[in-house]
């Protein structure tokens, strides 16, 4: 069902990319996140106006993706293979099934239907795969990547496959143009919020394919008035369909890549949310289960080999792009997001069991065992690795509770009750987040951001929202991200920013957007007529800042460069003025492979203060070389509120780094210090 406003970290971006879209925002250039501009409707919150489109969406996408799983259970062959997969199917769901994992889940299903992509209507299923891709790449990143990764590694199994077999490979070949072209389209429609814009140059390319089309086809005609001199070989070629094909492609790569790079932008900053995120976000859980899950990952593995062995290698292919897909997703932060690869592993060894012929019955029956254990441990058992398991009596409780399937359908026959009874859950929650009235007298209708990340706060109060492209502190993972918010925020600056000084993970606030908040310390300044802590409900110590008339942190910079070693100590001489510090941390051959496969290990940075404390925090690999503030580091809200008065207190004496796996990284750790001298 549609979920209402709340408050809370996720709770808030949920609401953000609601409220983008709803003030059509352009995604890629206005918001950069891995939801796009139709993001709300698989991960929104509930506003006004945007209530029917989700619900209408959820029960379509609900709706197709319950068919194509009924139906792929309904063809299997035996009984056994019919209760495989619909008991993994059900615990899945048990764990919490998300609909971009439904999504994804479907369309593999279709493609383990006998003989459904062939010679004859390859084309069709790649321009129809392809649009439905381009237009998952607009609601959630990572379902458009990987729909679209599915589909062009079976069509590139197909061409390997007439390639060996020595068959016309030209028709597999336009078939994956055909996927890409498709993709391509579909999401370039939909992505600017202006699709008048967006069908104008469509148009245009469609018209422009016509012409040369058109003389194609003049060319081929002149080409059979003189047959007798040309050889008839080049006649198939030469044709309307083949001149409007070339002349379209063309166009639409154009437009996306040069004249119109708004899908350019898009792509590109969502790749830099998902890249960073596996160092940024990472969470070292129990080694005992990542290891149960990297056992799994081989015997199914084993049988996805066995299965590209017996003419399924696009299918079998897929499978492991997915498998791998959910393995980074659950692993990366390995937390409660363990449950996507769990699920992920119980629809993906049951369907590559029932495909897989009946020999290798061992590797049947062990790899069973394993599922088996696996629905045990995260379904059964109290606890796992620490961690409190999914509770199975509950869940079946609350799913098929007679109480439950009422409610769900008195809801969705009676959809205008729920809307309000939502809105009024809504309201209940942004009642917690309500700022005192002489705060919203001085912010009035002036531009205003949020920092770090609890965006209800604009409904609640009625602000006009003034965001960053990256609109939570935490997200700008990487110098791109961290540097397209300082471009922003200089560029257009909020008269004011609500700011709460809190991070995640053990991170310091200050190390979160490092260049964006160095320009807020040097630019903003606490409010003249809120010089005081603002608490709220659920929000206690917020600080407003103003900004300022100048920036007082000056021009002359004195510079050092440094080259450290992990763990080596590091004196900070110059405490008078504010110095950054840029870090460059260089992942070595090794890392760079475990990075991209798994996760990025912690890197982090031990502080000796002046005042003979001591203070360690997490540091973001990928961002650090922007220029971190490393002098003064106030540890709680009453030294940030009276830093951002002027006062440079909780001076750093020495800092170093450490890693849990140094060999994941370079040895040697170039650093720059900026030292900046603050003006009274």
């Amino acid at each position: 069902m549609p979920i209402g406003i709340g408050i809370g970290l996720d709770r808030s971006w949920q609401y953000a990319i609601s409220r983008a879209a709803l003030e059509k925002f352009v995604f890629g250039k206005d918001i950069i996140f891995t939801y796009g501009p139709l993001g709300y409707l698989i991960g929104g919150s509930v506003l006004d106006q945007n209530f029917y489109p989700i619900l209408l969406f959820r029960l379509i996408a609900e709706s197709i993706t319950f068919c194509i799983t009924i139906t792929t259970i309904i063809i299997q062959k035996t009984k056994f293979h019919k209760f495989l997969l619909s008991t993994s199917i059900f615990f899945a769901y048990l764990l919490g099934l998300s609909i971009d994992y439904k999504i994804i889940f479907a369309l593999i299903m279709i493609l383990s239907w006998e003989n459904i992509i062939n010679k004859k209507n390859i084309r069709l299923w790649a321009l129809g795969l392809g649009s439905i891709s381009g237009l998952c790449l607009l609601t959630k990143f990572n379902i458009g990547v990987c729909t679209l990764g599915i589909i062009i590694i079976v069509i590139l199994a197909k061409i390997f496959q007439d390639f060996k077999y020595k068959s016309n490979l030209s028709t597999s070949l336009f078939a994956l143009s055909d996927a890409v072209i498709a993709a391509l389209t579909s999401s370039f429609l939909l992505l600017n919020p202006h699709l008048v814009e967006n069908f104008k140059q469509i148009s245009l390319c469609i018209f422009l394919a016509s012409v040369f089309g058109i003389l194609f086809w003049l060319i081929k005609t002149q080409l059979l008035n003189n047959a007798n001199r040309i050889d008839g070989k080049f006649y198939p070629i030469i044709s309307f369909k083949n001149g409007f094909y070339i002349a379209y492609a063309f166009a639409i790569l154009m437009i996306n890549f040069y004249f119109s790079p708004l899908l350019t932008n898009y792509l590109k900053g969502s790749l830099e949310i998902s890249s960073g995120y596996s160092s940024a976000m990472s969470i070292v859980g129990s080694y005992w289960e990542l290891g149960f899950a990297i056992v799994g990952l081989v015997m199914v593995l084993l049988i996805l080999i066995q299965l590209m062995r017996e003419e399924f290698l696009g299918l079998g292919l897929a499978l492991a792009f997915t498998l791998w897909m959910s393995f980074k997703h659950g692993y990366v932060r390995q937390d409660g997001h363990v449950h996507f690869f769990i699920q992920s592993l119980l629809i993906i060894s049951s369907i590559a069991i029932i495909k897989l012929r009946n020999r290798f019955k061992l590797l049947k029956k062990i790899t069973l065992i394993y599922l088996f254990s696996i629905i045990s441990i995260y379904c059964l058992a109290p606890t796992y690795f620490g961690q409190p398991s999914v509770n199975m009596a509950f869940s079946i409780g609350q799913i098929f509770s007679p109480i439950n399937v009422i409610n769900k359908v008195s809801a969705l026959l009676n959809p205008e009750k729920l809307r309000l009874n939502i809105n009024n859950n809504s309201n209940l929650e942004l009642s917690k987040v309500r700022l005192p009235d002489k705060v919203l007298q001085v912010l009035n209708n002036h531009a205003v951001d949020i920092i770090p990340w609890e965006i209800s706060m604009v409904e609640s109060n009625k602000l006009n929202w003034q965001p960053r492209p990256i609109f939570q502190s935490y997200a700008a993972y990487t110098k791109f991200l961290d540097s397209t918010n300082l471009s922003s925020i200089s560029s257009k600056s909020p008269d004011y920013i609500i700011y709460n000084f809190t991070a995640i993970d053990n991170r310091h606030p200050f190390f979160d957007e490092p260049s964006t908040f160095s320009y807020i310390a040097c630019n903003y300044k606490l409010s003249s007529e809120l010089n005081e802590f603002i608490n709220t409900p659920a929000l206690i110590n917020l600080i407003v800042l103003q900004k300022r008339d100048i920036n007082i942190c000056s021009s002359s910079i004195k510079t050092k460069e440094l080259l450290l070693k992990w763990n080596q100590s590091t004196n900070l001489t110059d405490t008078s003025s504010l110095v950054r510090a840029s870090i460059k941390f260089e992942y070595s051959l090794l890392g760079k492979i475990y990075k991209t496969i798994f996760r990025a290990p912690l890197v982090n940075i031990n502080i000796d203060f002046k005042d003979a404390s001591y203070s360690s925090f997490r540091i973001i690999p990928e961002n650090s070389e922007n220029g971190i503030i490393i002098s003064h580091l106030p540890l709680n809200e009453n030294q940030a509120f009276s830093f951002f008065q002027g006062h440079l207190n909780q001076r750093v004496q020495s800092f170093k780094f450490s890693t849990s796996n140094p060999i994941l990284y370079k040895p040697n750790i170039p650093l720059i210090l900026d030292s900046y001298h603050i003006l009274d």
